[in-house]
């Protein structure tokens, strides 16, 4: 059986987890709003895909629940506001 401690630092993980994940929603929800990301760091965001990949995988090979969960809902946040920055770029390049 589990020691219930590590119940509760599985716990801090997850709230932690919950917390940075949707923590880019507020930014996509203002880009989905204003129909533009032209004033967000294309290099900050290319960084933070690349990180939440790795944090996946570590994740992965650790076992870890909330790792896994929380980097993957992270990753689709990210990465829809990359995708959303990268559409703009593209436009203002025509």
């Amino acid at each position: 059986m589990a020691n219930p401690g590590d119940l509760w630092v599985e716990a801090i993980g997850i709230v932690a987890a919950c917390l940075t994940t949707l923590s880019f929603l507020p930014q996509a929800l203002r880009i989905w709003r204003n129909g533009s990301a032209r004033d967000v760091s294309l290099t900050m965001y290319l960084m933070m895909f690349a990180g939440q990949v790795m944090w996946l995988t570590y994740g992965a090979v650790i076992g870890s629940a909330s790792l896994i969960f929380s980097n993957v809902s992270a990753l689709m946040l990210v990465g829809s506001v990359l995708l959303l920055k990268l559409r703009d770029g593209a436009a203002s390049v025509k």
